[in-house]
């Protein structure tokens, strides 16, 4: 598996990080929201292991949080699309660890 996979998470992140600045109405919580997204993503794209740890985690407890709910609050035909919603949310942890090897901890300014 190639770690190019994590640039483009990067890439998707940072392209989509203006979005975290409208999911807020308090203009410090937005800021603090879109910076912590800018840090993640431009970790990411430097194939950091804390900037991959902060992007599959969550996303892999919300992929769990969803499947679990999506079994009773759907019915039949909803519920297997949510579940596959939920799978793509947990992708990322999979990625994560097939390439935790290529990915380094910190880099020149980094100890």
């Amino acid at each position: 598996m190639r770690v190019g996979f994590f640039q483009a998470y990067g890439v998707l992140t940072l392209l989509l990080s203006p979005y975290a600045l409208g999911m807020n109405r308090s203009v410090l919580s937005a800021f603090v929201l879109f910076s912590a997204v800018i840090v993640v993503g431009v970790g990411l794209l430097f194939l950091r292991k804390w900037a991959a740890l902060y992007f599959s985690v969550p996303l892999f407890c919300a992929g769990v949080w969803i499947f679990l709910s999506s079994i009773e609050a759907e019915p039949f035909p909803g519920n297997l699309l949510l579940m596959v919603y939920s799978f793509s949310l947990m992708l990322p942890l999979f990625v994560t660890i097939r390439i935790w090897p290529h990915l380094v901890w910190g880099g020149k300014w980094y100890v």
